[in-house]
């Protein structure tokens, strides 16, 4: 069975790999214990970051606000 050496650690096909005995328990482990840690970029949708917000009430406060205007259907 071919299998591509970039996804043999894929989540997607790693438990496949290791019933196929292609990897073992042993080398995903040591895979894992390799990967870099990247909890500190987590964003969180709820917290969004403060620049943002202090951003978004700038705008608010330079742009005028619009009077809205309704279009009128053509008629016959």
């Amino acid at each position: 069975m071919h299998t591509d050496e970039a996804k043999k650690f894929d989540k997607r096909n790693v438990e496949g790999n290791i019933r196929s005995g292609i990897i073992t328990k042993k080398e995903y482990e040591s895979y894992l214990s390799k990967l870099i840690d990247v909890r500190g970029k987590l964003f969180l949708p709820e917290e969004s970051p403060p620049d943002t917000e202090d951003k978004l009430r700038k705008d608010d406060e330079k742009s005028p606000r619009k009077k809205k205007t309704k279009k009128r259907a053509k008629g016959k």
